[in-house]
């Protein structure tokens, strides 16, 4: 494990740019490659053996995910974790769940239940803790309009970078998280009770602001 983040070998063969990527973003989501750092193509080509082709497609694909800006005549530089960026991000939040949580209401199953317990054992095998984002993420991948799936997915690397700071930098805040979202928010799902569950997914996504701001203002 790496500072609260579990690691992940690089594995070359099919899918090799892809998997050049989350080599990449494994040590961006860890702290180990920080805001503003450069990526060195010719560093990630000796180091892992690939291609600058292949280095220079997963660089795309990082872009992508907002993990990276590509400058040119510099190349490829870590995103800065802006706390205006982060704060718009997580305000939307509560916008984009509330609407999946009162839908989900009323198909709830315990096959739901069995695919929220399922991601949220990824996760923690993932960060050594549950990230709250996890449960918000298969909530929407539950939903009937892929939609909001998407929406989240398209944010979730920007979630990881944060809460890896917060499992670095505030262990006693990620626990707090846990209570909400174990003791709380899935029992309200598992009964149907979607204005409690609105209630406290509302509550989660605000918590989750708070926290993640905090923790940009202590380490940028």
């Amino acid at each position: 494990m790496v500072d609260g983040l579990t690691y992940i070998p690089f594995q070359p063969g099919p899918g090799l740019v892809e998997n050049i990527a989350s080599h990449i973003e494994h040590q961006i989501v860890a702290g180990i490659l920080r805001s503003g750092d450069r990526i060195q193509e010719s560093r990630i080509v000796g180091q892992l053996a690939v291609s600058r082709g292949s280095v220079r497609e997963s660089f795309r694909v990082l872009e992508g995910r907002r993990l990276i800006d590509v400058i040119p005549r510099k190349g490829a530089v870590v995103t800065s974790l802006n706390p205006s960026r982060v704060k718009d991000i997580t305000s939307a939040l509560p916008s984009v769940m509330t609407p999946v949580v009162l839908e989900l209401g009323s198909i709830w199953s315990e096959q739901c239940s069995y695919a929220l317990r399922q991601s949220m054992e990824r996760s923690e095998s993932k960060f050594g803790c549950v990230n709250p984002v996890c449960v918000l993420e298969t909530l929407c991948q539950l939903h009937p309009n892929v939609v909001y799936g998407e929406l989240l997915d398209d944010l979730i690397p920007t979630f990881d970078r944060v809460f890896s700071k917060l499992v670095r930098l505030n262990i006693l805040g990620v626990q707090s998280l846990d209570v909400l979202v174990r003791r709380q928010l899935i029992p309200a799902l598992d009964a149907q009770k979607s204005e409690d569950a609105i209630r406290l997914v509302t509550e989660l996504c605000r918590t989750l602001e708070r926290k993640y701001l905090e923790t940009l203002e202590r380490t940028g």
